[in-house]
């Protein structure tokens, strides 16, 4: 069994393809949260990777921006 990532790791589901942020655990299940925010969904501990530095890189400046047009900053 994969160790479990540390809060605010960035992951891959593989399940759905959706990258976020680990946020926790309930029930054996693994809670994301997406990285433009919003809702937070579920995951199978066997469907979950660490991100790839490319889909990190990737996704942190899709937050930045998202941010940046919600006028919050980096």
């Amino acid at each position: 069994m994969q160790p479990l990532p540390e809060v605010g790791d960035l992951v891959r589901d593989t399940a759905t393809e959706r990258v976020g942020f680990y946020v926790g655990s309930a029930s054996g299940r693994l809670l994301i949260r997406a990285v433009h925010g919003g809702a937070e969904w579920e995951a199978d501990p066997g469907d979950v990777q660490p991100a790839t530095p490319l889909r990190e890189l990737r996704a942190r400046a899709a937050e930045i921006n998202a941010r940046s047009r919600r006028g919050l900053g980096a």
